[in-house]
C-alpha cells in the first residue's frame, strides 16, 4: 500500500505543487461534520447503522484524505525530486 500511495503521489504531483488549500478544505469539512455529529450525540441522538456509517464517511473520509494530502505536501517540500525518491525507496 505504501508503494502504491507514493506512486500515486509522484504521478499526480511530479509536475505541480500540492496546494495547501486542499488540506484546509479537507480539515474544515472534517471539523464541521465532527462538530455536527458530536453535538447531535451529546444532545441524545442515537444513530442507526446507516446514519452511523454515513457519519463515519462524512467525518473520517475527509480527515483521511487531508492527512494523506498533507503527507504528500510535506514530502514534496523537501526537494524537487523527493516524491520520486520516496517512490523508489518504497517500491523495493
Amino acid at each position: 500500500m505504501r508503494a502504491a500511495f507514493w506512486r500515486f503521489a509522484h504521478q499526480h504531483y511530479q509536475s505541480r505543487k500540492p496546494l495547501l488549500l486542499v488540506d484546509v478544505a479537507a480539515f474544515t469539512w472534517f471539523a464541521f461534520f465532527a462538530l455536527v455529529y458530536g453535538a447531535a450525540l451529546l444532545a441524545g441522538w442515537s444513530p442507526d447503522f446507516i446514519e452511523g456509517l454515513v457519519g463515519l464517511l462524512l467525518v473520517g473520509g475527509p480527515l483521511t484524505l487531508g492527512v494523506l494530502h498533507r503527507r504528500i505536501r510535506i514530502e514534496a517540500a523537501k526537494a524537487p525530486d523527493a516524491l520520486y525518491r520516496k517512490r523508489l525507496i518504497t517500491s523495493r
